[in-house]
Formats: C-alpha cells, structure tokens, sequence
C-alpha cells in the first residue's frame, strides 16, 4: 500500500512516525458518502429541547435537604468577617486614593498646568 501525500508536505519515507496522521482512503464510496454528510455542518440547526425544570415538591424537599448541609457561621464568626469586609475595603479604597493623587500630582508636574 502507498503512502498518500497530506497537505503540508509529503507523506514521510520510512512510513509515518509516531503520532502523525496517515489519512486512509474510505473502503466504498457509500461509507465515504455517509463520513462526508455525518461531517458537513447543516444548514439547518438542529433545535435544541430543553427540559423545563420541576418545581413540585421534589425541588423543595431536594433544596431543603441541601441547605441542611451548609455549614452555617455563628452570629460571632459573621460579626468579625463583616467587619473584616470593611476594614480591607476601607483599605484597599485609601491605598487607590492615595495612588491616584500621587500620579494625579505627577502628571499636573509633567505637564506643567
């Protein structure tokens, strides 16, 4: 059997080393057909069925049973990580003032005005 030429080159001497891609020819031509139009896009879009989403009884009893295995934070763990929340906000905000003025002042400088 014959090496067949790809696109990019010739197909390797020796035979195909490891990993590349030998492209073989279809064994009929109603396989080759079937390949062909399994491979070319439609021009009609399949539609897509959703499913829509059940809101009986069975979602609340599952969303109920999911909320029981939240780990919950005590009223003294969510004070403090409220107020941490804050303080790094508060932070973070005169951190970027700060910079803003510094450049807001450098560039007056440069510019001259």
């Amino acid at each position: 059997m014959a090496m067949r030429r790809m696109r990019g080159g010739p197909a390797p001497a020796g035979g195909a080393p490891e990993g590349a891609r030998v492209v073989q020819p279809s064994v009929n031509r109603a396989s080759a057909a079937r390949m062909r139009e399994a491979m070319t896009p439609s021009a009609r879009p399949t539609q897509v069925r959703l499913v829509p989403e059940r809101m009986g009884m069975d979602f609340l009893r599952e969303s109920w049973s999911e909320l029981r295995k939240v780990h919950w934070p005590t009223p003294e763990q969510a004070r403090n990580l409220t107020g941490l929340v804050i303080a790094v906000s508060i932070f973070v905000g005169l951190v970027l003032g700060a910079v803003d003025f510094i450049l807001a002042k450098i560039f007056q400088f440069i510019l001259g005005s």
